[in-house]
């Protein structure tokens, strides 16, 4: 069992000027959470693609809509977890064909970047959930490592 706690959110305009807004704030709540930097840097790239995919594709050719993006803290034992849910409330693009490069890099990066990532269609939108690799707790150190190892 897990306990949660931590909650970072925003709801934005699906506009690319605002996902610089988005990008500071997360990045603020992860540094007060004494995020590792490189697993910060991670996590901010990846909910950025999630995020920048919404503002680029959910709403094209109709009325302009919001991101929502809600973050939580997960705690386990001896380690934690951040889980990221991006949403729209737009309409999923079709999928690119094959021979073409309309198909981007996001959806890599984010796998690269996270865990575990799963996209849920809805009829009224879509939900990206990403969830991050464990990091220690605060407070307690990395794994020893042997003395000499390299």
């Amino acid at each position: 069992m897990t306990v949660e706690t931590g909650f970072y959110t925003i709801r934005f305009g699906a506009d690319p000027v605002q996902l610089a807004f988005f990008r500071s704030g997360l990045d603020r709540w992860l540094q007060a959470l004494q995020w590792p930097e490189d697993e910060r840097v991670d996590v901010i790239l990846a909910v950025s693609e999630a995020c920048t995919n919404a503002v680029k594709h959910a709403y094209r050719g109709g009325a302009p809509g919001d991101v929502d993006v809600v973050a939580r803290l997960v705690l386990g034992p001896g380690e934690r977890r951040v889980a990221v849910r991006v949403r729209d409330w737009g309409a999923w693009r079709p999928e690119p064909r094959p021979d073409s490069h309309d198909g981007g890099f996001g959806l890599t990066t984010m796998k690269a970047c996270m865990e575990k990532v799963t996209i849920r269609r809805e009829p009224d939108g879509t939900v990206v959930t990403l969830t991050s690799v464990p990091v220690p707790l605060v407070g307690e150190a990395a794994e020893p490592r042997a003395v000499g190892a390299e």
